[in-house]
């Protein structure tokens, strides 16, 4: 057959659009307005072991093989735990630091988007990022295999039987998350200590208020009373008899012989009981002993302190986090003097860098200096609280975190 120029056009062009197509296609991929700002380009290689394929950038070899190495080991107690073995390989992808993990896509495309805003990765992937501290990299690998075998269990492998699982089993998040971290790391004395502070602040009368303004304290903390009351062995059974009867109030009927807001009803009272009698056989405080109380509004999180090393100046810097926007103010008497500085991008996720911004005074405490990250890059200045200026402003190269 022959084409003469019209239909070598035609074809040249169908040609042209077809392959359009398919770039768009993956270009695309991420729904518009999700995608990160990326600051670098980043060349992943991967470490294969038995269960697990580890993906890493560069220079990130060692966490990597360190990444590998924790979960094999860690696996098989996971998979005990939860009653359930992995199908296949899991694939891993980790970053360096926190900053390299909000500036990809990886993660995002794959996403499976379902009623009520509640997302969760498919096809076995988990993204971990190092943030300086092995113990909380190791945590966030315990995570990510149970909640890799968890969704795997309940809702299956492939995306449309995850699809079509999810619209029948609908867990609350509170509950699947709380699970994941029960099952990643053990009840500790920091948890007991929040868990403490919610229940005898009178601030929550039911549960479902509780859980919706702390959804994974209150997860983890409903397994662990689980485990106590109803036994151990009882905790993946719960799950698997909601999986079977696609209902909670059934699976709390065989194991509990009550519904599950009555269940949930007898946590609180529980762990009230608990907290008081504990109350009551401690000693009162010392004499001498000073407490700061600083309150704090539902809208912000105060998630770092600095107070001044001299004594005699009751002068301190709060870090700050409001919504996506970073902060760091500086106090005098228990009144902002000033703020430092402010940056961030307005956004209604709650999710804090665990690095930055860091603060530390120097041994007389008339100066501070404070390190923070701002458009992919780790920045610093000083300030001098006689003065009230700041000095050495300036950027630091050649360190991945601090």
């Amino acid at each position: 057959m022959q084409f003469n120029s019209a239909s070598k056009t035609l074809v040249s062009l169908l040609f042209i659009c077809f392959l359009s197509t398919n770039t768009f296609s993956q270009v695309s991929a991420v729904e518009f307005g999700k995608n990160r700002v990326q600051h670098k380009k980043f060349i992943w290689k991967f470490y294969q072991s038995p269960n697990f394929n580890t993906y890493f950038s560069q220079g990130g070899l060692e966490l990597g093989k360190f990444a590998a190495q924790v979960a094999e080991a860690e696996l098989t107690n996971i998979e005990a735990s939860i009653e359930y073995s992995v199908q296949r390989r899991i694939n891993i992808v980790i970053y360096n630091t926190y900053n390299d993990f909000k500036s990809t896509n990886i993660g995002l495309a794959n996403e499976l988007q379902v009623p009520g805003g509640l997302t969760k990765l498919v096809n076995n992937k988990m993204v971990i990022y190092f943030d300086g501290n092995h113990a909380n990299l190791k945590r966030q690998i315990r995570q990510g295999i149970a909640r890799v075998l968890l969704d795997n269990q309940l809702f299956g492998e492939d995306i449309g039987e995850f699809a079509s699982n999810q619209a029948l089993l609908d867990l609350p998040s509170w509950l699947t998350d709380g699970y994941v971290s029960y099952i990643a790391e053990p009840w500790s004395t920091e948890k007991d200590d929040e868990l403490k502070q919610v229940i005898l602040g009178g601030e929550y009368s039911k549960f479902y208020q509780f859980a919706f303004e702390r959804p994974l304290l209150a997860g983890h903390a409903f397994w662990h009373y689980m485990s106590e009351v109803y036994r151990k062995e009882n905790v993946p059974y719960f799950l698997y008899l909601a999986r079977i009867y696609k209902n909670l109030n059934s699976a709390s009927q065989r194991i509990a012989k009550k519904k599950f807001k009555d269940v949930l009803a007898d946590f609180m009272q529980y762990e009230q009981d608990k907290y008081y009698k504990d109350i009551r056989q401690r000693r009162n405080v010392p004499r001498g002993n000073v407490t700061v109380v600083e309150e704090t509004s539902k809208r912000k999180d105060f998630f770092r302190f600095q107070a001044n090393p001299n004594p005699r100046n009751n002068s301190y810097v709060v870090a700050k986090y409001d919504k996506g926007i970073y902060s760091v103010g500086y106090y005098e008497n228990f009144e902002l003097v000033k703020t430092l500085i402010k940056y961030g991008v307005r956004t209604q996720k709650t999710d804090i860098n665990p690095s930055y911004p860091i603060m530390a005074w120097d041994g007389k405490g008339g100066r501070c200096v404070v390190i923070y990250w701002e458009d992919g890059k780790t920045k610093m200045f000083v300030y001098d609280v006689i003065a009230r200026y700041k000095s050495n402003k300036q950027e630091i190269e050649g360190l991945d975190q601090i």
